[in-house]
């Protein structure tokens, strides 16, 4: 797939791919990015999580993976945050027709939240999913989450409910749930 040129997703911001090369730089703004949203779900602020999911080694491990691409979502330049998509990935859903494209996670730093960054990083993901074919985009969102909101806004359903199985998060936070939308 050649998603791998600079995608415009408005005026003075960009999608650019990231390669396992940037799994150091891709580390930091997410150490930089987590603590600002999600430390007030784990009984250890997080810890735990971030070198689990964040280190450079396991973000190397993601990047190499050829079923994932991942994208720096840059501001004037700068990476201001990224978008993960897993091409082949399913829901857990019984039961649902057609192939999807999953947006596994999308993180901005606070200070660029609300730009729009976010809802034309989203587009561009649907884009990619109706040009391979797709017949929906699905995610996961946590229940407690104000991002639910933004997702609906956009076209996005609740279709499905699940916990994290994380034993250092807050048993509160744990609910999940599965949003879709239709592409066709």
């Amino acid at each position: 797939m050649e998603t791998e040129q600079l995608k415009p997703v408005g005026v003075g911001e960009r999608l650019e791919r990231i390669r396992v090369g940037d799994a150091d730089a891709l580390s930091a703004l997410c150490l930089e990015i987590y603590p600002q949203y999600y430390l007030h779900l784990w009984h250890d602020n997080g810890a735990w999580y971030q070198h689990m999911r964040y280190s450079p080694a396991a973000l190397a491990r993601e990047l190499a993976d050829a079923q994932t691409e991942f994208y720096w979502i840059k501001k004037e330049g700068y990476p201001v945050g990224y978008l993960k998509i897993n091409l082949y990935a399913r829901p857990d859903v019984d039961a649902l027709p057609g192939a999807g494209l999953e947006i596994e996670r999308i993180y901005l730093l606070r200070a660029y939240a609300g730009m729009g960054l976010g809802q034309g990083a989203m587009a561009w993901a649907e884009a990619v999913a109706r040009w391979l074919g797709r017949d929906y985009a699905f995610l996961y969102t946590m229940d407690s989450s104000d991002a639910r909101w933004f997702y609906e806004k956009i076209g996005y359903e609740k279709r499905g409910e699940t916990r994290l199985a994380f034993e250092k998060m807050k048993p509160e936070y744990r609910g999940m749930y599965l949003m879709i939308k239709e592409l066709r």
